[in-house]
This record gives structure tokens, C-alpha cells and sequence, in this order.
């Protein structure tokens, strides 16, 4: 029989139902979560209250909890169900969602634990190499794992030595990304971006190359799971920008419908615990973006962070050269300052880009020449660090060659 009801839970506890009609999808909270002390929404858009949600919100934040592009194409066929299916999708998968979110069939209560399956160096290399055809092992008997973005990625438990398969209720600990077989060398070029934003004072979660099966794969710690005092992996709860204001993922580009510069600084300021600190650090995301070359800096890859009761920026994610790719459309996912071509970019900038996220153009100013300078000085040092443990890298040189150029552009911009 078609199940037309899914629970979705914060945590462990029971939160509310999610339903559709024909292609509708609602959401209420349930009257004992409601009932709750300390009771927080699932999102900013689905406030607590006695209330059917319906619309834009609803099915922005469920939709945005499943895989995107190619992915969610090639998940849907694995497992029989249609890619606009959200709610069908989220039955299958939603076992282990970004956050603290989880959601199954009504009529099955979720397990208090769950296991993790141990897995061989050579298991997990055939896992990941199945991941183009067979991603997030869907279809796997007790595996229902479900992660936004369109990259073939895993998430997995991993000890400091072994790696375990998250099964039932246990959350993973870590996210393992391959490289991308049409572009040069992802791996390295997304570990240095992100190590040298952890040098230059950015928040990021902890990163490395690891060797799987002779193949080098990005791995990720989760800044959205914490170890408890009894030495348990636990879920923090998150939701990316697009859900907090309710745009679908295949909005998620400002050219597109998506949010800019100046929604993501006003959900800052609407809606973080530190709007002040959050509201600097994003600046330095948007600066440093624009240093290495990402032109991948959308919505989705920026988060707010529930913890203790606070909202507040999660650590950032998803820092890679895109300019080292003469294939990609290298044009700013969000313009700044009105202007989406780095190499086109007149003198008003900067002012406009301040007047757009409402920060003094001094402070602007500041931050960029700030970052510049930091990068200037440890990007080549930590190259040569990269070189000694991984050899000669390529990608290495043609980062450098973006920053440089980047540098070059962003100084004319401070004058």
C-alpha cells in the first residue's frame, strides 16, 4: 500500500509529519513536539505553530535535503522512483540527511541505534567506485543515506583508522568525495583550497587526501556531527541558505532565481544569534571565493548551524579553484557588486558590493586587503608543503596562476 504519511525527526525525537496530495507536500509539527521545553523549528520558514505548512517552504526544505543534477538522476532510476518525487525519494534515502533531520514511513518507529557495517580498503573502493551508478549505495539493504550536492560522495563512519558504513540510526562521521573524471585533479585542488582557508582564518571543517584502492579521494569531516561525552557520533542540526529561504535546488544560482549576496547578508542579520561576527566571516567567504577562483560560491554551499540553542554560519565547504577549468562557466555564482565577470570589473566594485551587503566600504576594503595579503604569503608555502607529500602537482601551478591574477584584479579594486 502507498504511504502517503513520513515522519520526519529532529534528532530522535518525533517532530511532525510530512504528507502529500498528488504532488502537494504539507507539514505540521506534531502536538507533543510542540509541547516540548526548548522545542526548536526544523527551519526558519516552518515556525513553530499549530499549522499545516504547504508551498514554496515545504517542499524548499525537503527538496533540498536529496542529491541534485546527475546524481539525484542516476539515485532515482537505482532505486524505481521518479526524480520530481520528493517525498517517495525522501522515503528511500532520508535516513541520514545533512543536519539533525531523518524521516521514514510513519508506521516504522526509528531504531534508537543502528550499527556500522566494517568495511575493507578494497569494499569501499568497489563502493566508491560503483558511486557513479550506485550513489549512496540506494537500494542497499539498512543503507538509506541522503546528501544535497550533484558530486558523488559518500558519507561514512571513520574511526582514525577503518572505515564503517553508517546503518539504521547511526549517523556517519565523515564524507568521502571522488574526483571528478571529467576535470584535473579535484582532490588536491579542493584540500588545498580548504586547508589554506583553515590558514588564513576561515572555519572550516578538518580535510585530507586519502589513498582508497590506490585512488586519492577527498575526505571531509562533518561540522554537522559531534562527539558526545560517552564517545558517540551525534547529529547538529543545519539547513543550507535555499532552505531558509525556501528556494528549490535547482534554483540555487542567483542567475536562476537564487539568492545573491545581499539575501544571504540579510538572513545573516535576520537571523544568526552573532549577526555581527557571522556577517564578517561571510565577507571573508565572498573575499576568499573570489581570490581562489570558486565560481561554484552558491546559496547551497552555505549553512546556519543549530547548537545549543544558537544560530549561527556554519564552518564553510565546498572551497575549490573552478577557474582552473577553462570548460566551466567561470562567471560568479553571485555577482558582486553588480558584476559576475572577474575579468571585467570597474572601479565602483567594491562600493557597490558594500552598499549591496550594507557593510562601510572601510571595512570592505580592510577584509580584502586582510585576505590578499594572507594569501599572498602562506598560499606558496603551503603549495610547497603539498609538493613534498604528493609530488609534483600541476593544478598547484595553475591555482597559483588564478590567485596571482585574482590578487592583481582585487588590488586595483582597493585603491
Amino acid at each position: 500500500m502507498m504511504t502517503n504519511q513520513l515522519t520526519v525527526y529532529l534528532y530522535s525525537t518525533k517532530a511532525g509529519i510530512l504528507e502529500r496530495d498528488g504532488r502537494r507536500l504539507t507539514f505540521s509539527y506534531s502536538d507533543d513536539y510542540l509541547a516540548l521545553p526548548g522545542a526548536s523549528p526544523i527551519s526558519r520558514l516552518l515556525p513553530l505553530a499549530s499549522t499545516v505548512y504547504g508551498g514554496e517552504a515545504t517542499r524548499g526544505f525537503f527538496s533540498n535535503l536529496l542529491p541534485e543534477g546527475a546524481v539525484l538522476t542516476q539515485v532515482a532510476r537505482q532505486i524505481g522512483i521518479s526524480q520530481e518525487n520528493v517525498f517517495g525519494l525522501l522515503e528511500a534515502l532520508g535516513g541520514d540527511c545533512a543536519g539533525a533531520i531523518s524521516v521514514s514511513a510513519s508506521e516504522i518507529l526509528p531504531e534508537p541505534t543502528g550499527s556500522y557495517r566494517p568495511v575493507t580498503e578494497q569494499e569501499l573502493s568497489d563502493d566508491l567506485d560503483k558511486l557513479p551508478s550506485h550513489p549512496f549505495l540506494a537500494g542497499e539493504e539498512g543503507v538509506r543515506l541522503s546528501l544535497a550536492g550533484a558530486q558523488n560522495k559518500l558519507p561514512v563512519f571513520f574511526d582514525g583508522s577503518s572505515y564503517y558504513i553508517p546503518e539504521g540510526a547511526n549517523p556517519s562521521s565523515h564524507i568521502l568525495k571522488t574526483a571528478i573524471v571529467q576535470l584535473d585533479n579535484t582532490v588536491i585542488n579542493e584540500t588545498f583550497c580548504m586547508t589554506l582557508a583553515a590558514r588564513v582564518g576561515l572555519t572550516v571543517p578538518a580535510v585530507q587526501v586519502v589513498t582508497i584502492g590506490g585512488k586519492q579521494v577527498f575526505m571531509v569531516e562533518r561540522y554537522d556531527r559531534k562527539q558526545s561525552a560517552s564517545g558517540n557520533i551525534v547529529r547538529l542540526h543545519q539547513e543550507d541558505f535555499c532552505q531558509a529561504l525556501g528556494i528549490p535546488p535547482e534554483l540555487k544560482y542567483e542567475k536562476e532565481g537564487g539568492p545573491g549576496f545581499s539575501d544571504c547578508f540579510r538572513l545573516v542579520e535576520e537571523w544568526s544569534d552573532e549577526p555581527l561576527l557571522d556577517a564578517g566571516n561571510l565577507l571573508n567567504w565572498a573575499i576568499f571565493n573570489f581570490i581562489i577562483g570558486n565560481a561554484d560560491a552558491h546559496g547551497k554551499n552555505l549553512s546556519s548551524l543549530y547548537n545549543k540553542g544558537l544560530v549561527r554560519v556554519a564552518p564553510f565547504y565546498d572551497l575549490i579553484c573552478t577557474a582552473v577549468y577553462k570548460r566551466l562557466n567561470n562567471k560568479f555564482a553571485m555577482k558582486m557588486g553588480g558584476q559576475s565577470d572577474a575579468r571585467y570589473l570597474p572601479q565602483d566594485t567594491l562600493g557597490n558590493f558594500a552598499a549591496e551587503i550594507r557593510i562601510d566600504i572601510r571595512a570592505v576594503r580592510t577584509a580584502f586587503i586582510r585576505l590578499m595579503d594572507n594569501i599572498e604569503t602562506k598560499s606558496p608555502l603551503l603549495a610547497d608543503e603539498y609538493r613534498d607529500r604528493f609530488g609534483v602537482q600541476i593544478i598547484l601551478g595553475d591555482i597559483a596562476k588564478v590567485i596571482s591574477y585574482r590578487i592583481a584584479k582585487g588590488r586595483e579594486l582597493v585603491r
